[in-house]
């Protein structure tokens, strides 16, 4: 299958972090629904504007249906739930996690699906474990500052490394998405991202020297590319659509991206495993996904009608711009969940220089 008629397949449901939302926040719970004697569910993801989205967009009308009433934390953390789960005394209910950590633990940490789920409104190419449904198609491509390079921008996602360009280059610091972005930035063609030439990224990376900058947060991605404290970043497009939004002067460069999305998990143990499931189960409709959609730049996981995209959004939008793109690689959740500890040990002698 070619990536053009993958893109076509594909255009009413894709466009990016790793396993990511917009944005970490503190820990700490919040209320998101008031009690009133009915079932209470606890649900998790990243924070921030995902989360914000998450309230509106997916846990209110899902109150208003059915009177299930929430409570959120953040941020998701696999140590956390596996805490919870070896102690018996499972708290959170629903989690917005990184698939590729979170599913060799598919049945071990988190629930498997019922037999009678339906998915059949998913895309099904996007579930990659038996515990899981597919949510936050996200987008990484090369995002450039407009000011500082003026008449001269990149054109291709390899001027990443090319010298000629001066301004600091920014990634996340996390390997999945950023990992693969990096290699497409190195030259490594969409079809051979996987495996990882962890020695070709490494030796790319290293050539930038301290004009290489990685951010801890989605957060901090987003006040580099605010405050113009950057030339070029490897960036989830969703939280670029947002800097935008708030005056950074920022072009997109399609030629190669990278493509993934999260898994909405049910954590084993959880009390009220029915009842999340139901809600899961919701989520894996274009009704119930399109709430979230209409208030941020990322794309549902459903083969439904998609939400109508805010104008503002579109240049950051894959829905809107497929035909620039040339190559696209595709979250592989097998890979990342095969290489357990070695792609962190890998990433960590990357980032450490």
């Amino acid at each position: 299958m070619t990536t053009k008629t993958r893109h076509r397949r594909r255009s009413c449901g894709i466009a990016l972090m790793l396993a990511l939302s917009l944005g970490a926040a503190a820990c700490g719970g919040e209320g998101s629904g008031g009690g009133d004697g009915k079932t209470s569910l606890t649900f998790v993801n990243y924070g921030g504007d995902g989360m914000e989205a998450a309230k509106a967009g997916w846990l209110a009308p899902y109150t208003e249906k059915t009177g299930v009433t929430f409570t959120t934390d953040q941020p998701s953390d696999q140590a956390k739930i596996k805490a919870m789960v070896q102690s018996g005394r499972t708290t959170w209910d629903v989690v917005d996690i990184d698939s590729a950590s979170a599913g060799d633990q598919c049945g071990k940490l988190y629930e498997k699906r019922p037999a009678d789920f339906d998915t059949s409104e998913l895309m099904t190419d996007e579930i990659t474990d038996d515990c899981m449904i597919p949510i936050i198609n996200q987008t990484i491509a090369l995002v450039y500052n407009k000011k500082l390079y003026g008449d001269n921008p990149p054109t291709s996602i390899t001027d990443f490394f090319n010298q000629d360009f001066p301004g600091k280059r920014i990634a996340f610091n996390y390997w999945t998405g950023s990992a693969e972005a990096l290699a497409l930035a190195a030259g490594v063609p969409a079809d051979d991202v996987y495996p990882i030439d962890w020695d070709k990224v490494t030796s790319a990376v290293g050539s930038l020297g301290s004009k290489m900058s990685f951010q801890a947060t989605l957060d901090q991605q987003g006040q580099a590319q605010e405050s113009g404290d950057f030339g070029m970043c490897l960036c989830y497009l969703g939280r670029s659509a947002l800097s935008a939004e708030k005056g950074a002067e920022l072009g997109v460069v399609w030629d190669k991206i990278w493509v993934g999305w999260d898994g909405m998990y049910v954590v084993k143990g959880s009390k009220h495993a029915d009842a999340a499931w139901d809600f899961v189960q919701y989520i894996a409709t274009t009704e119930g996904q399109r709430g979230y959609y209409e208030r941020l730049p990322y794309s549902p996981t459903t083969t439904g009608e998609p939400p109508a995209v805010k104008p503002e959004f579109e240049p950051y939008m894959l829905t809107s711009n497929e035909d620039k793109v040339q190559e696209t690689s595709y979250f592989d959740a097998k890979y990342w969940a095969d290489q357990g500890a070695a792609a962190a040990d890998e990433w960590v002698k990357l980032t450490s220089g």
